[in-house]
């Protein structure tokens, strides 16, 4: 099975992309960090995988079209996308600037939205037709955690998927995603330090949470791989959080 990681250059990514790499060849889709990028590819490759590092910004619908060919070709087929490509640009509604709102949307969910489209050809073309498009999201996009741009972003994400499902359910696609709540990343430090300097406005009692329900990412590459091996999940928002959804 050949499946392609965005965003797979570090944090969830990036063990994502390495637990498949176990059974799977993988692409290691970055933006720019090209370096990281290849360290995952060559530490893919030294637990058997056919892997490679495919540069592309996910917010260019010609860029994700050629990654996706590109990727098809290098893996000799395409099984399943990952989307995990996200940014965080955090700050109150008041200081968020038109630009860090579009950056946030365009990425994460638009992105997205890219890849699935550009994906779907290929996963039906499929000897047996069909595959997986998994998305990264988050519980900020049930419950409005961390802040607008963000929770907009991934409650959007949360639409397509249920909305995909629908649409590439007949054709054997699986679409579905999972909904993270802290997770010990670079990007979560950067939530963490956020909500600290506005004194948890808005989300009271969220600093005992964070501690609480944080996760190593190997839970989320443990379940993006239970999503692959199970064949009657249809447009599930999961939640991997330890409860933090109940909070």
């Amino acid at each position: 099975m050949s499946v392609l990681v965005t965003g797979a250059s570090r944090g969830i990514g990036r063990s994502i992309a390495l637990h498949l790499a176990e059974t799977h060849d993988v692409g290691v889709q970055y933006h720019t960090s090209a370096d990281a990028a290849a360290t995952v590819v060559a530490e893919a490759e030294q637990k058997g995988a056919t892997a490679v590092d495919l540069q592309a910004d996910v917010r260019d619908s010609t860029a994700v079209d050629d990654l996706l060919a590109e990727a098809a070709d290098a893996l000799s087929g395409l099984d399943a996308v990952v989307n995990n490509a996200g940014i965080i640009r955090p700050a109150p509604i008041t200081d968020l600037s038109d630009e860090d709102w579009q950056e946030v949307i365009e990425t994460n969910l638009t992105g997205a939205f890219y890849v699935a489209r550009a994906a779907v050809p290929y996963l039906r073309e499929n000897d047996e037709p069909g595959g997986d498009i998994i998305s990264i999201s988050s519980i900020g996009g049930t419950g409005g955690t961390v802040d607008t741009s963000y929770a907009a972003s991934k409650a959007g994400l949360h639409g397509l998927t249920r909305a995909l499902a629908r649409e590439v359910g007949p054709d054997n696609i699986q679409a579905n995603a999972i909904a993270p709540g802290p997770v010990t990343t670079e990007m979560n430090d950067e939530i963490v330090a956020y909500l600290e300097e506005i004194e948890f406005h808005g989300h009271e009692n969220i600093d005992t949470h964070l501690p609480t329900y944080a996760c190593d990412p190997a839970e989320i590459a443990g379940t993006v791989e239970y999503l692959l091996k199970n064949q009657h999940i249809h447009g599930e928002i999961i939640n991997v959080n330890g409860g933090m959804q109940f909070q």
